[in-house]
């Protein structure tokens, strides 16, 4: 598809790379269009957290969990099971736990020390003035103590909202790693000729579109406040970086720069946007600050630099470059100094992204001539493929809590948006119909720190 004005054409390939070749200057240039987050656990080297209860939050290695059903009061009972419903679905697709639906308490809980990580979950959803209140408890069946006990005034709209933060809450309170119910998705979908950014609930419920401009938008990322969104648009002719103000519901321009603008990355203070520019003839890395004023150069070389995610503290940057003559994952300080070849393995590995742990890397890798999800340590060491044979798998990201991972994959045909456990276990497809790809996983809202004890 070749915008007019420009000379550009973009070809969106099974990686989901930006292929932008400038006819007028006689250059064409490979990169990825979206970087990527996402986090393995493998089972052989795996890390666990430990918690009172000993819940082990570890890939396929699940705590039991029982839900009862939950009581109601006041003709609530239709509320009630709606509220049941989302408990059930946000535990199972935690990652976490094992559930098993059980009859609420008939009695006083006793203590079964043989239940040693099993723990049970409570609930009642009671009319309360114009709307209701649910309250959720969780017990330690091992010594049938509370581990966590909270209510939740809510309306029958906001259901969804409301256990979704309860149950975030729970693994807070019992892992010390707070879920991701309350995050969003954004994404890329392609109707015909356009290709739009949309955003949907972390488990893929409510998709709603962000743009409306009827061109290209790619490379969606969230700024960690979790109120905007940078990504590359083509709505001027040009691939340049725009900011959406989800407040506002609104776009403005951020880099608009000669040549292609791609690949945006918030540093994690939000200070600074990491992206790929070539107003230098070339891609290379800058970072641009938030009000748009400075740009950096990071990377100089006359081979193509790409696709920069910061790590946690913010002090080092991976990128994909071609310098050894085939894609691969680079590592570099936030200033651009120490650039330093982190993969050796395979001819082509692109689209780095940084686990918001700060321990691993993801990227995608192509052998024989098929895209898959890899993992390895934030050095470079022990790489791990975690999705085979399967179409192409690409575009890894990692959720918030570095439980989960998000990719696009073919394996139903036509690209979609997909999750599953940082083992590769337990896919699930989010998105169907039009195609969707360049998945971007929100940040947590900030809350209060939970307690513990009920």
């Amino acid at each position: 598809m070749t915008e007019s004005g420009w000379g550009f054409t973009l070809d969106l390939n099974t990686s989901s790379r930006l292929r932008i070749q400038a006819k007028r200057a006689g250059f064409q240039l490979l990169t990825a269009g979206v970087v990527l987050l996402g986090l393995f656990l493998p089972l052989r080297a795996r890390t666990q957290t430990d918690v009172r209860t000993d819940i082990k939050a570890s890939g396929t290695v699940k705590s039991p969990l029982l839900l009862a059903a939950f009581r109601s009061g006041g003709g609530a009972s239709a509320a009630a099971q709606d509220a049941h419903d989302v408990a059930r679905h946000d535990f199972d697709f935690s990652g976490v736990f094992a559930v098993a639906d059980v009859e609420p308490l008939s009695k006083k809980l006793e203590p079964n020390p043989s239940a040693q990580g099993t723990v049970r979950v409570e609930g009642s959803v009671e009319a309360s003035g114009d709307g209701f209140q649910f309250t959720g408890e969780v017990f330690d069946l091992a010594t049938a103590e509370s581990m966590f006990k909270r209510s939740y005034p809510f309306h029958r709209a906001d259901t969804r909202e409301t256990l979704h933060r309860f149950v975030d809450d729970v693994l807070e309170a019992l892992t010390g790693e707070r879920g991701i119910c309350e995050t969003k998705v954004a994404f890329v979908r392609s109707t015909g000729r356009t290709k739009e950014i949309w955003v949907m609930d972390y488990d893929g419920m409510s998709p709603y579109q962000l743009t409306h401009d009827r061109t290209l938008a790619l490379s969606p990322t969230w700024a960690p406040w979790g109120t905007e969104l940078a990504f590359t648009t083509y709505k001027r002719g040009n691939p340049d970086l725009y900011l959406f103000d989800l407040k506002r519901g609104a776009s403005y321009p951020f880099s608009t720069r000669p040549g292609p603008n791609f690949a945006p990355c918030y540093s994690p203070d939000g200070k600074w946007i990491a992206c790929a520019l070539y107003r230098d003839g070339n891609s290379e890395i800058y970072v641009i600050s938030r009000d748009a004023q400075t740009a950096k150069r990071l990377t100089r070389n006359a081979r193509i630099d790409s696709g920069p995610s910061f790590n946690p503290s913010g002090d080092q940057i991976a990128f994909s470059s071609d310098r050894s003559g085939s894609p691969q994952i680079y590592v570099m300080d936030a200033e651009g100094v120490n650039q330093r070849l982190l993969t050796f393995e395979g001819k082509y590995n692109d689209s780095p992204r940084w686990s918001p742990k700060g321990d691993r890397i993801t990227y995608a890798a192509r052998h024989d001539g098929i895209f898959d999800v890899v993992v390895m340590d934030a050095n470079g060491q022990r790489r791990f493929q975690i999705t085979s044979g399967a179409g192409h798998n690409e575009n890894p990201q990692w959720s918030a809590d570095a439980r989960k991972i998000y990719f696009s994959s073919t394996r139903s045909g036509r690209r979609q948006i997909y999750m599953m456990n940082t083992d590769g276990s337990d896919v699930v497809q989010l998105t169907r119909g039009d195609e969707c790809f360049n998945p971007a996983a929100g940040p947590r809202p900030r809350r209060p720190g939970i307690s513990r004890a009920g």
